[in-house]
């Protein structure tokens, strides 16, 4: 696997090393540990102008910056040193978002994982500009990661969700975290919402591991053929997860798909949603569809937002 890891020397980026931490990346994968300094355009062109004294200055300074960077990058890969991959540091100079899609191209990366900026705990969290940007534009798998100073992620598992609807992209999704090697104790639940009508109430359904013949029957009398369809894709999906060690749940949700992934994340207390880039009526791969942009939006947790290889 080829993973890009976008840093900078803040607390932004401390969500994101400290998920890898705990994501166990598949042996032999190339780690990219990319660190960008953003270039005043105005210092930019004064050097080019070959105005001598300016010139000189601006190299001292970004010399001391890469230094800084190289050391910074130095400590991350350490952080990371339980990982069986190829580390790969560099540091850049210009727009944080550009030069990260320029490598995502360059390098045929499968994963980008960077922190975003803002959050408000009444709202979840708002995209910065370079996380929004690379989210958009990036044709692999984004992983935004949020840092959460009030809970730390333990030596102990973390609890996954994992949202599907049985799409090609809901089917990647669970590929990447059979792909990524999760901590002992971990839980995933799976979740599949059946979006209701307006005159329809909202009703949930949550399995135990071995009653998934109840389960079905259950989901089926509820319902109906909606409910058969929905069971099914958990049942498919559950399948799909190779790991008999961690705890699995599967949650069929009769309701809004986003309002409740967001509310079932909130719930478990997820660490992390997993969940596709389009959903089963998506047309293009690139651009992400409505729920998964509400759910990247607003969750309060960090987000892997899945796009599947074949549509690359």
């Amino acid at each position: 696997m080829n993973v890009l890891l976008a840093v900078e020397q803040t607390r932004i980026s401390v969500g994101a090393i400290r998920l890898l931490t705990k994501l166990m990346l598949p042996p032999g994968s190339d780690l990219i540990l990319l660190h960008v300094h953003p270039i005043p355009p105005k210092i930019t062109g004064l050097a080019k102008e070959r105005i001598l004294k300016i010139s000189q200055q601006v190299q001292e300074v970004q010399k001391e910056v890469r230094d800084q960077a190289r050391q910074f990058l130095s400590k991350v890969e350490k952080t990371l040193h339980r990982q069986d991959v190829v580390f790969h540091p560099m540091v850049k100079n210009g727009f944080p978002g550009e030069e990260i899609l320029k490598i995502v191209h360059a390098k045929r990366i499968d994963l980008v994982a960077l922190g975003t900026r803002s959050y408000s705990q009444s709202a979840g969290f708002f995209l910065g500009s370079v996380s929004q940007w690379v989210l958009q534009e990036a044709p692999c798998s984004v992983l935004i990661a949020r840092n959460r100073p009030h809970k730390r992620l333990n030596d102990r598992g973390i609890n996954v969700l994992l949202a599907t609807d049985g799409s090609s992209d809901s089917r990647a999704a669970a590929h990447f975290i059979n792909t990524m090697g999760l901590p002992d104790s971990s839980q995933i639940t799976i979740v599949h919402v059946i979006k209701k009508q307006v005159y329809e109430t909202e009703r949930a359904l949550t399995s135990g591991r071995n009653n998934e013949r109840e389960f079905a029957k259950l989901a089926e009398e509820l319902l109906e053929a909606r409910g058969r369809e929905g069971a099914k894709i958990l049942q498919d999906t559950r399948k799909a997860l190779a790991s008999s060690d961690i705890q699995i749940q599967e949650r069929l949700v009769f309701g809004n798909a986003a309002d409740d992934i967001l509310k079932a994340a909130r719930y478990m207390k997820a660490d992390l949603i997993v969940m596709g880039s389009q959903g089963s009526t998506g047309v293009k791969r690139m651009f992400l569809g409505s729920v998964s942009s509400k759910v990247v939006h607003n969750a309060g947790c960090s987000v892997a937002i899945i796009r599947s290889t074949n549509k690359k």
